[in-house]
């Protein structure tokens, strides 16, 4: 009896490390979401969100939420929809909606930033586009630009741009008339290369001025890919030799 009281102890022990070592594999899981910093400056006033993705099944992180100043009330609100991908290659899905509630034009600086697990690399190569839509919530025309010197948009690596190339819409200026929506047309970087190391985070900046009474919605990618060293394309030569003389010698 004495021996199998131990066996189905040792059981219930075997048990339990199993279901312990599967926690530690969700929480480990958890914890290697990458997390996504979102900077708002509207009109001078600054807020920052951080937030854990949350894993699709298709090696994705999705990110959803809105903020607004709402007090004493809401003037202003900005909804996000994102997804970002962070193994081989790294890039982050934008879509932006906008509202500017009040009656005065306000102007908006909004940063992105993602922390990826992108492999560290000598060269990167940066693609994406941008388009969108404008519309007019009032009787009025709506009026979206960009503002001093500064891109509409532009994309950032390890937090700053990575060239003039990752930027779109410089001196950029749209009008949608009264109780009507437009699109913006889409542009697209052309794709171009950039000497690394670089930091160890993907995202994007917008800076324009919205009219009062008017929403804006943005939709696009921004694409970082490292591009693998003379070397790895020469061992994987290597190794195809190697096994084509082993299937000859077979």
């Amino acid at each position: 009896m004495l021996g199998l009281t131990n066996q189905g102890e040792g059981k219930k022990m075997f048990k339990l490390a199993i279901i312990s070592a599967a926690a530690a594999t969700l929480s480990a899981t958890t914890l290697a979401a990458p997390l996504l910093t979102l900077k708002f400056n509207v009109d001078g006033k600054k807020s920052t969100i951080s937030q854990v993705g949350d894993e699709t099944g298709f090696g994705d992180f999705s990110y959803m939420g809105s903020v607004g100043d709402g007090y004493p009330v809401t003037s202003w609100v900005v909804g996000w929809d994102l997804a970002s991908n962070s193994s081989s290659r790294s890039f982050v899905t934008n879509g932006f909606t906008i509202a500017n509630l009040g009656n005065t034009t306000r102007r908006f600086n909004i940063t992105l930033d993602v922390l990826d697990a992108a492999p560290a690399g000598n060269l990167w190569t940066f693609s994406g586009n941008l388009g969108g839509a404008l519309t007019s919530n009032t009787s009025s025309a709506a009026m979206l630009s960009s503002y001093g010197s500064n891109p509409l948009w532009q994309g950032l690596r390890g937090g700053t741009s990575p060239g003039a190339n990752s930027e779109l819409l410089r001196d950029f200026t749209m009008a949608s008339p009264s109780a009507t929506t437009w699109s913006i047309p889409n542009t697209s970087i052309t794709p171009y290369n950039v000497a690394g190391p670089l930091g160890p985070s993907m995202g994007y900046q917008f800076q324009f001025d919205l009219t009062g009474g008017s929403s804006v919605a943005f939709t696009g990618n921004w694409v970082a890919t490292v591009v693998p060293a003379p070397g790895v394309f020469a061992l994987c030569g290597l190794a195809g030799i190697g096994l084509q003389r082993k299937r000859r010698s077979m």
